[in-house]
């Protein structure tokens, strides 16, 4: 790997002065020198590189190879230095990749993320983690431009939201200075965009986006994104974006499981020197089932209360400080079944209809409700929902987009939409309520109809 950074960085270079000295324009091989290669590994904080040259002379004289010493050809540099020209890049110095706690949820990225430090440009080009909220997307990013820089001192490294990229793009044409903004994004050596989401429905900033993207890639520069959804499934994302964002690998991180909740809060608890033990962490992970940041909010809660009343907090003490974080957070795990046959009885249909060839209007939008839903309340895969339905994942991303976009433009939909959710999430009996037309489903004999169960909550939105 830092022969081919050698290489490709000071390759002209070195012929330049080969052919000044030798008088003939040599042929160089670029290699690591083993013992060289072992200091560094001693002091990584260096970044540096080494190469041995071999000069094989001109081909008129047939010279044998004579080996030329290694040199380091990239700068050392102090940790203060190195912390400068992170926050100068943007990079959050917490998010390292030291403390992240990678678990059954996250190996994959975790893998994905090393490997583009290791070799930027080389292996996956670009890198897309995409996730709900909180799961550590944001977190992989940064550590992704720490590792690299720490390599790589001299490096370009830019971290920013596509918000931020889309303000300072705003910014450029304001003030006529299109050129340095472009300079500034497209001569990038890595590039971590965060919330990609921020793009749909913005023709004019995907533009942008799309030719700085390509002339990065061109340059085998690494791009690495981070979205709240799939790239296919971002509002209004032009097809030439979504190809591009699919090109290199897409990995999505799932909510961590018990083991990995436990590791994640024992290691913030030791990192941030909390007076918690192990069994009220256990506790804590058994009542809080949401995203990493509900984790942490719930330790530093209990950790406060704990100091002040000076001892460890009894079952009822406990429940009353972490009561309103486990009723937002804490929610019913439901499957890809029941969601089907909540959906089913919610339109009066057979849950088998949902699963086979049937294309009525009224069962086409109940199987893209059902496939939406399945979709939001569980950590199931796109190929994965796709089997649950007997259908290709291109049928699971149209009828998440449609959903979306009907809630969008129909509150009536939107609502019906909602008590399902509600009462799947809310453990709910049934899941009766008004039908997607608002019309009241009738229950019993004829003249009957009436509405069972209670409404949304209201301010309650579909996707909380």
């Amino acid at each position: 790997m830092y022969a081919i950074w050698v290489e490709e960085n000071f390759k002209s270079s070195l012929y330049s002065v080969f052919e000044k000295h030798l008088g003939a324009r040599p042929r160089i091989r670029f290699e690591i020198d083993a013992s060289s290669l072992d200091a560094f590994r001693d002091d990584p904080s260096t970044g540096a590189s080494e190469a041995a040259v071999e000069d094989y002379g001109s081909a008129a004289d047939g010279g044998e190879p004579t080996r030329i010493a290694p040199r380091v050809l990239v700068e050392k540099v102090s940790e203060k230095k190195l912390l400068e020209r992170g926050r100068a890049a943007g990079l959050v110095e917490i998010y390292r990749f030291e403390n992240f706690v990678p678990g059954e949820n996250s190996e994959l990225a975790w893998a994905a993320a090393r490997a583009v430090a290791d070799q930027p440009g080389k292996t996956y080009q670009p890198l897309f983690f995409h996730s709900h909220c909180g799961l550590g997307k944001t977190h992989l990013l940064h550590g992704i431009g720490w590792e690299s820089l720490r390599r790589r001192p001299k490096s370009k490294i830019i971290f920013v939201t596509a918000e931020q990229f889309a303000n300072d793009y705003i910014d450029a044409i304001q003030k006529n200075a299109l050129v340095a903004f472009r300079k500034r994004y497209r001569e990038a050596d890595l590039l971590l965009i965060d919330d990609v989401q921020f793009l749909g429905r913005k023709e004019g900033l995907q533009r942008e986006f799309f030719h700085t993207f390509n002339r990065l890639a061109d340059q085998r520069k690494q791009i690495v994104l981070a979205s709240d959804c799939p790239a296919s499934e971002i509002a209004e994302l032009e097809a030439r974006l979504v190809s591009r964002f699919q090109w290199g690998l897409s990995v999505e991180i799932h909510r961590p499981g018990l083991e990995t909740r436990a590791a994640i809060l024992r290691r913030k608890r030791d990192d941030w020197h909390m007076q918690v033990d192990d069994a009220m962490i256990d506790r804590i992970v058994e009542r809080v089932r949401g995203n990493v940041r509900s984790l942490e909010g719930a330790l530093i809660r209990v950790a406060m209360v704990t100091t002040l009343n000076e001892e460890p907090l009894g079952p009822e003490q406990f429940a009353e400080t972490i009561a309103d974080i486990c009723d937002v957070e804490e929610t019913r795990q439901v499957g890809a079944e029941e969601i089907k046959r909540s959906v089913a009885e919610h339109y009066d249909l057979d849950v088998a209809i949902l699963s086979g060839k049937k294309r009525t209007a009224r069962v086409a939008e109940a199987r893209q409700v059902a496939m939406f839903l399945v979709r939001s309340l569980t950590d199931l895969s796109l190929v994965e929902v796709a089997a649950a339905f007997g259908k290709d994942h291109g049928t699971v991303i149209y009828a998440v987009k449609k959903v979306k976009k009907r809630c969008e433009d129909s509150a009536s939909f939107k609502s019906s939409v909602e008590l399902i959710k509600r009462r799947l999430v809310r453990g709910g009996s049934s899941v009766e309520g008004t039908r997607p037309n608002g019309s009241a489903r009738r229950q019993g004999g004829a003249g009957s109809d009436r509405l069972r169960g209670p409404a949304p909550k209201p301010g309650w939105a579909l996707g909380e």
